[in-house]
């Protein structure tokens, strides 16, 4: 299983929904099509990086964006964030982790919890 499956699977298991890309040549397709309330995004996917898929992303929508990746030094997690994204995780990472930055980035971009939802 790869990590992006796990990663779906981890969601899925805390009752939220999950989709992953499938065509990396037309990565805005599928997100005009799911409209996600948040993204989490690898640097280094096929045909064009994250930051070119952020930068789209940016064009349309403030959804929030996670970069989820293993090219964790100083210069990629500046360049994420300039590309639009709002948190950068460093793989190998801790499950839990993971769910605590979504659940509190859900919770700032869309105020869930005052909207009881």
């Amino acid at each position: 299983m790869g990590i992006a499956a796990a990663v779906e699977g981890l969601i899925r298991a805390w009752g939220l929904d999950a989709r992953r890309i499938e065509d990396f040549r037309d990565v805005m397709a599928g997100f005009a099509a799911y409209q996600p309330h948040l993204v989490l995004m690898d640097i280094s996917l096929p045909f064009f990086n994250g930051y070119y898929w952020c930068g789209e992303i940016r064009k349309t929508s403030k959804v929030p964006v996670i970069f989820l990746s293993s090219a964790s030094d100083n210069m990629n997690i500046v360049m994420a964030m300039n590309m639009g994204g709002d948190d950068f995780i460093a793989k190998p990472f801790d499950p839990g982790v993971l769910m605590a930055k979504m659940q509190a980035m859900l919770r700032r971009a869309y105020d869930f919890a005052a909207s009881g939802l």
